[in-house]
């Protein structure tokens, strides 16, 4: 965190429920630091039923000067705003809020943004691809909307959803397939079987004993894993992928690789391009020791 804070400090929040294990905080407030910016970010515990006075309130505030949103409250935003971007309106949630200069409240979603990164800073091909993204919540809707975004030569080719719950997936793909070029369907089995690159954006694996999202002995030998999961990590999937030898990542650098989206989108364009020249300090402060070898040697894990 910002070692002084001023009356001219600008104040961004994180909005969440719960709160207690958001890494965001320590991620801004070192880059704040570190880049000499009045600024610092705070973790809000807000429940979701109370969240929509929350917003309107908080930006009462001047030096109240964006959000950064966390679970459950990403798709209850997009209502309350003057104005929204492309992803964001897609996938019908936002996880970033600026006020503008003249007092409009715009946001956006870079979660997909981050998962493209990450894919590229670990060398995972995508663009062209066949893609399975397992789950179609928030997360996987922003996921998906990055994807076909690129369209089929920038994006993959083919996007697959799957979720357990009925219609979902459905509803995503329908959404998806009539905005962007790339082939978007939702499929009955989270077979990954046929695909080059498959996608956990469920819950599967934050807790002991949850079953892996797919039978990874059924993966083609070519393929990878990307699991956005942050706690646990490495998982039981990312585990049994890299035990048949295929490439499998945790979902931190999808929280890296946003951080100069957010940056910029709040003003501050020479830090958000210092951090896409170089954002170890960011890997060392949110990557768990159990995975701190990937930072002294990402090579070995691309």
């Amino acid at each position: 965190m910002t070692s002084t804070i001023h009356g001219s400090t600008q104040a961004y929040l994180i909005p969440g429920d719960p709160v207690r294990n958001v890494r965001l905080p320590r991620m801004f407030n070192a880059v704040f630091e570190r880049f000499d910016i009045d600024a610092v970010l705070m973790p809000m515990q807000v429940p979701r039923r109370d969240f929509a006075v929350f917003f309107k309130s908080a930006f009462l505030a001047r030096n109240v000067r964006g959000m950064v949103i966390a679970p459950p409250h990403k798709p209850l935003v997009v209502d309350l705003l003057d104005g929204c971007g492309l992803f964001g309106r897609v996938a019908g949630s936002v996880n970033v809020v600026r006020r503008t200069d003249s007092d409009e409240l715009e946001g956006d979603l870079f979660d997909g943004e981050g998962l493209i990164g990450a894919l590229d800073h670990y060398k995972i091909p995508f663009r062209g691809k066949r893609v399975l993204i397992l789950g179609a919540g928030v997360s996987a809707a922003a996921i998906g909307v990055a994807l076909a975004e690129g369209g089929t030569v920038n994006g993959a080719e083919h996007i697959a959803l799957h979720d357990v719950v009925a219609g979902k997936a459905a509803g995503v793909a329908v959404k998806l397939d009539s905005f962007f070029d790339a082939t978007v369907v939702a499929v009955d089995s989270n077979d990954p079987a046929g695909y080059d690159l498959v996608i956990n954006a469920t819950p599967l694996g934050l807790n002991e004993g949850d079953a892996l999202p797919f039978d990874v002995a059924r993966m083609d030998n070519h393929a990878a894993v990307f699991d956005i999961l942050l706690r646990g990590q490495p998982t039981p999937l990312v585990r049994a992928a890299r035990a048949r030898g295929l490439h499998a990542q945790a979902g931190f650098e999808m929280l890296v690789q946003q951080m100069p989206h957010y940056l910029a989108y709040f003003g501050y364009a020479k830090a958000a391009e210092a951090l896409r020249d170089d954002a170890d300090f960011l890997r060392e402060l949110i990557y768990p020791a159990a995975m701190a070898d990937e930072i002294e040697n990402p090579l070995r894990y691309r």
